[in-house]
């Protein structure tokens, strides 16, 4: 289009948005509006004997046309006389200077460039066998050259750039250059990138710099918009840390272009060794797709696995096909606590399951008779001697909480809000059992508790609410695969070893759950379908409705050596569990750190009844793999209670130990331990496509113009037109512009062509 335009208006139109539109023959305004009315006043008396103005109107509507056309003729012609021009400013040759940035970034490799590197495209675009580029910057400007990634370095020759960093901060290479030119009547910066900027945090305040400056940007793009064929492993992500023993989920994010419906595996390796797959199809273009893998976990300690998908035919990018994935599996025994309201078959036999466990730590109260309580599992005599805890910091010492038959007249108001303070303010699992005495039928209703749940009471009767009938217990399609329900760490295999368990005596009838609740296990009679299984999230916790007291059918009516009720159970606390902090929680904001980036380290810390202290004195002891340990404070960070932050940047690459410590008055309040690996970046290689957008915002801000290596040439010319304090002013005529011939002549040719019309001619 630009030619066109060119050709149309004499001038490109870059000029005309920085030029100002004035007249060197401009009359007064009196004298232009008598001129004006002179064309309109002679183009209607030309033909006023022609119109019959008064003898026969339709005739003069029909000829109205031809006056008209007659004054547009004459004011163009008047507007050509009064000499139009265009006033823009211009940079005298050789008084300014112009940087010339070059990416030198990995993704600068990339083959999407008619089957070439994208360096090699501007390596061939710069070699003066092929353009005049350089030479006619060089006429224009005082040139000094850069190679940039995550900063700028003085460049001799573009023909040395290796494309061989591992990020790119265009607004880190910009303020690198500002500065090094502090004192330069720099005019203009020239971007020859793809766009890739992957380490920026201040890129607002670098254009407000350049904008203060009066400083241009010149984007010159390189590359393509769109890979066409390419898959991407966009995240691979971990819990933290598990149990031994456990099933854990790991979420993969993939994005892919050019192979949308077809068939991949997606493979998660440890130390080369296959581990898990599962088959995945493709979804459209550029659409993020999140696949669950469960991988069990042998062992104990840190476990490093490769989650990729394989490299495609016709793919250029093979780099961003997989990624790192750390699994701590943490030899811990967090506390559960179990209130049973009566002696029954269901309190025994979940006992039985947990007990060989040794990363689980039941205790169980069963109440015997009135406020007597059987106590098991107990860490010392003073454990639980008074019953049911009655404050926060005995009852959030635990990280689960599991309420069997027990009506809710058992608790004091006192107790039924902590209960619901454990799981939204400690962030514990919460579980209630069916029963008896629970649900609707233990008249919960209208109590904290039944806020937790992930069921909606009172929509039975509470004498009517606990049913004797036979159900089968089916698992939904999200209980098929979440990890309560997870007999197997195969899905099929899951589903048939549900299918086979025998059917449940009895269960309390729930009519729905709760907005945004997740239903894991229905059941079916004539009449309705029952939710047998749902949970959610509850504030900073888990809670989970189980409608039976009757899963120990799965462990007596099945053969001896099948072991669905142990794992249900071992599994349903596990998850229970699996999320509660600890009074000091370490976390970290990655759990692999790329070259030269930084892991957030973040620590929370709390009294025993959960509140946030904010007067801790908090450190960490971090061990790189082949260093010594090194110590660095965490400082309170005013804006959240309670959280003690610090940012570290590993200097090698590797496993690294991160330990935390609270201290507070001289004792220790707790402490965490994390890991994280430092590995080679390939960042450059994520969303790799051209980032037309960043570049264009870059130019439009800065009155710069966004190119690419198709007209670049035009770049060198057009770069002088800029207002600086050595500017001059140039004057382009207009007043022979083609268009205005061209106008000219079709004004006069329909005239003619209507008067023919009308028999005038």
């Amino acid at each position: 289009m630009d030619p066109v335009f060119q050709f149309l208006f004499k001038y490109k139109w870059m000029l005309f948005e920085k030029g100002k539109l004035s007249f060197e023959r401009m009359p007064a305004g009196w004298a232009l509006l008598i001129l004006v009315t002179a064309c309109g006043g002679a183009a209607f008396l030309l033909y006023a004997s022609r119109l019959r103005l008064g003898q026969n109107p339709r005739l003069s509507w029909k000829r109205l046309p031809l006056p008209l056309l007659r004054a547009s003729t004459l004011l163009l012609l008047l507007f050509a006389l009064l000499r139009p021009s265009l006033h823009v400013s211009t940079l005298l040759p050789r008084e300014n200077v112009a940087a010339l940035l070059f990416d030198d970034s990995a993704s600068m490799t990339i083959q999407d460039v008619g089957g070439r590197s994208r360096l090699d495209a501007l390596k061939q675009f710069l070699d003066p066998r092929q353009t005049t580029f350089l030479a006619d910057i060089e006429k224009k400007f005082r040139t000094r050259s850069f190679r940039f990634a995550a900063n700028a370095q003085k460049l001799d020759s573009p023909q040395t750039l290796q494309a061989g960093s591992a990020g790119t901060s265009l607004a880190g290479a910009i303020d690198d250059v500002l500065n090094e030119l502090e004192g330069a009547p720099l005019a203009s910066i020239v971007l020859f990138t793809d766009g890739a900027d992957n380490r920026s945090q201040n890129l607002a305040s670098v254009l407000a710099k350049l904008q203060a400056r009066k400083i241009a940007v010149h984007a010159c793009a390189v590359g393509s918009p769109e890979i066409e064929k390419d898959i991407e492993v966009v995240q691979a992500s971990a819990p933290q840390s598990i149990l031994p023993e456990s099933i854990a989920t790991a979420v993969v994010s993939l994005r892919s272009n050019g192979y949308a419906g077809k068939n991949v595996v997606v493979e998660v390796r440890e130390e080369g060794r296959l581990v898990h797959s599962k088959p995945v199809a493709l979804v459209r273009n550029n659409d993020i797709q999140t696949i669950e893998l469960n991988l069990a976990s042998k062992g104990k300690g840190l476990k490093s696995y490769v989650v990729s998908v394989g490299v495609q035919p016709g793919e250029p990018i093979q780099r961003n096909n997989s990624r790192p994935l750390l699994l701590n599996i943490e030899d811990s025994r967090p506390k559960i606590l179990y209130l049973e309201g009566t002696p029954r078959w269901e309190f025994k036999f979940i006992r039985a399951a947990i007990e060989p466990d040794k990363n689980l730590q039941l205790m169980t109260l069963l109440r015997t008779s009135g406020n007597k309580f059987y106590r098991q599992g107990v860490e010392s005599e003073d454990n639980l001697a008074a019953g049911f805890p009655t404050s926060k910091e005995e009852l959030f010492q635990y990280k689960a909480l599991v309420l069997g038959s027990i009506e809710s007249a058992f608790f004091s108001a006192e107790q039924l809000k902590t209960i619901a303070d454990f799981a939204s303010e400690r962030g514990g699992g919460f579980l209630m059992l069916g029963g008896r005495q629970s649900f609707d039928a233990g008249k919960y209703a209208g109590t904290p508790v039944a806020d937790v749940l992930p069921v909606v009471l009172n929509q039975t009767q509470p004498s009517s609410s606990f049913v004797l009938e036979p159900v089968k217990f089916r698992l939904t399609p999200h209980g098929r695969s979440h990890l309560a329900t997870r007999l197997d760490v195969d899905e099929s295999a899951n589903e048939k070893r549900w299918n086979v368990l025998p059917q449940l005596e009895e269960y309390n009838l729930i009519g729905t759950a709760k907005p945004g609740a997740t239903v894991l296990a229905q059941g079916s009679d004539a009449r309705r379908t029952l939710l047998l299984l749902a949970a959610h999230r509850y504030g900073r916790g888990r809670a989970a409705a189980l409608m039976t007291g009757n899963s120990w059918a799965w462990q007596m009516e099945m053969p001896h050596e099948d072991d669905s009720h142990e794992v249900f159970w071992r599994q349903m606390l596990r998850w229970l569990a699996g999320s509660a902090p600890d009074q000091v929680d370490l976390a970290l904001d990655r759990n692999v750190v790329p070259d030269g980036e930084v892991v957030t380290l973040a620590v929370e810390v709390n009294d025993p009844s959960f509140t946030k202290l904010n007067d801790a004195q908090v450190s960490a002891i971090i061990t790189p793999p082949g260093s010594k340990p090194m110590e660095m404070p965490l400082p309170w960070i005013v804006k959240k209670d309670g959280i003690y932050q610090a940012e570290y940047r590993p200097l090698e690459k590797g496993i690294h130990r991160v330990q935390a410590t609270a201290m507070r008055h001289g004792k220790e309040v707790g402490r965490s331990e994390r890991f994280f690996t430092a590995t080679e970046s390939n960042v450059e290689f994520f969303a790799a496509g051209q980032n037309r957008e960043i570049l264009q915002r870059i130019a439009s801000e800065t009155g710069g113009r966004y190119y690419t290596l198709d007209n670049a040439t035009q770049l060198p010319q057009e770069m002088s037109y800029v207002e600086r304090p050595n500017s001059v002013p140039q004057i382009l005529p207009l007043w022979d512009m083609p268009i205005l011939l061209i106008v000219v002549c079709s004004l006069l040719i329909c005239e003619w062509a209507w008067r023919k019309r009308e028999e005038l001619a």
